[in-house]
């Protein structure tokens, strides 16, 4: 899901370098046209993680346990893992040198694995459950907005240093839920439930997404300020 989130900042510019760990060419980073298919080449080296450079794998990503409060559902997802990154279709890059900005626009369809408890309400209905989760997240689109300075490195290099990310996330097509030990077991009960979720993806999908997608964004981050502290502007991208 998800929701997976921050990685393309890093996939940007680490996509158009000609470089060992990601050999494809430079780009310079306002020309959209060569860092869209330069991003999409780069996408399955570095999401199979860079050791050498401390980039941990990102698909599928492990993802930190998950606890929230909202509009009264009590939910926790732990051992969560998110698998799809590799699917993602880079839409558009746009780069701001003068403002210190850039979006990145893609999409993918994405899955999310681990075990849930859950209890309260979900929109009219009560919930309440204790078990494995599956969802399928069908063509997730996603909008970053980053923010970032440039400093000096160890090396004595310009780097980018990555201070805010922001993202907008949309599920398009259809969003899957699959939820086992709902109401202790009693299947009827769960049937109900679980039509109501797949019948009503898309309010839920906006309603409750975020937290998903937050944690994920978090972990995806990390990788992507070690890659920057460890790669200069001037060997990733034209200059």
């Amino acid at each position: 899901m998800v929701l997976k989130i921050a990685l393309y900042l890093a996939i940007c510019l680490a996509g158009s370098a000609k470089t060992a760990v990601l050999p494809v060419e430079k780009c310079h980073l306002e020309d959209s046209k060569c860092m869209i298919p330069a991003i999409q080449k780069a996408l399955p080296v570095f999401l199979d993680g860079l050791p050498d450079l401390g980039i941990n794998v990102m698909d599928v990503l492990e993802m930190d346990d998950i606890k929230f409060d909202i509009s009264g559902l009590q939910f926790s997802l732990t051992e969560g893992k998110l698998k799809g990154l590799k699917s993602s279709i880079i839409d558009d890059v746009k780069w701001d040198l003068k403002s210190k900005k850039f979006e990145i626009h893609y999409h993918a369809d994405c899955t999310v694995k681990g075990h849930y408890t859950a209890a309260g309400r979900i929109l009219v209905l009560p919930i309440t459950g204790d078990g494995d989760m599956k969802l399928k997240l069908k063509n997730l689109n996603i909008k970053l907005y980053i923010s970032y300075e440039v400093e000096k490195g160890a090396d004595g290099k310009d780097h980018i240093a990555p201070k805010k990310l922001d993202y907008d996330f949309e599920v398009v097509d259809n969003a899957q839920f699959s939820l086992t030990n709902l109401f202790n077991g009693n299947k009827e009960l769960s049937d109900t439930m679980l039509k109501f979720l797949n019948e009503n993806w898309k309010q839920i999908s906006l309603e409750f997404g975020k937290p998903l997608m937050d944690v994920a964004a978090k972990s995806i981050f990390k990788n992507v300020i070690t890659f920057f502290a460890k790669e200069a502007i001037e060997d990733i991208a034209e200059v």
